[in-house]
């Protein structure tokens, strides 16, 4: 079989092209569906702040933190209203999570039931220590309610948001007070 010069140049191209796609083909982690410009988060850590944001506001008769886009508000204000050093302590804290958990339950805070992961957070309620996890746990926890008590769900079927000034009263009846002399 003969090969002219523009056949082999061709193959040529198309192993180097493979070569050079094939690293990004190999890489076991997997990278984060959120766009984060100040610090990075692998899929597998986005996967563990979602479940944590679900076990702190479960669903029930009511959508759950998850659902209402919590785990994403969690990352966007830590990316634009945190410090850097408040970031990579976060970060730290993720990390420092994910090995309490395999330390305390064997697995990791994804594949575990809900028991083990409500006994996980009520440790961490319950401690008073000053270090990464706990750090990544209150700051989680903190913005999991802002971003839920924020949410349109919340404000139009929870608590119904009222725009400021509110509605006029023009028919109430006036009351005096008689008043305190002091």
């Amino acid at each position: 079989m003969a090969v002219d010069r523009r056949s082999a140049i061709k193959q040529l191209l198309f192993v180097s092209a493979g070569f050079a796609i094939l690293p990004s083909c190999l890489q076991k982690t997997t990278r984060s569906s959120m766009a984060i410009k100040n610090f990075s988060i692998d899929a597998d850590q986005e996967k563990i702040l979602a479940e944590l944001t679900d076990t702190i506001i479960p669903p029930t008769s009511t959508p759950g933190a998850k659902s209402l886009g919590a785990p994403l508000f969690t990352v966007v204000m830590l990316d634009d209203c945190y410090t850097k050093d408040e970031q990579k302590r976060w970060v730290k804290g993720l990390k420092a999570f994910e090995e309490a958990c395999k330390d305390m339950n064997g697995l990791g805070f994804v594949q575990c039931n809900t028991a083990q992961r409500n006994a996980l957070v009520k440790s961490l309620e319950e401690s008073k220590e000053d270090n990464a996890l706990n750090y990544f746990y209150r700051t989680t926890k903190r913005e999991t309610i802002h971003a839920y008590t924020t949410s349109k769900y919340f404000l139009t079927n929870v608590d119904i948001y009222e725009l400021v000034p509110g509605r006029y009263k023009g028919a109430v009846p006036y009351k005096p007070q008689a008043r305190k002399l002091s």
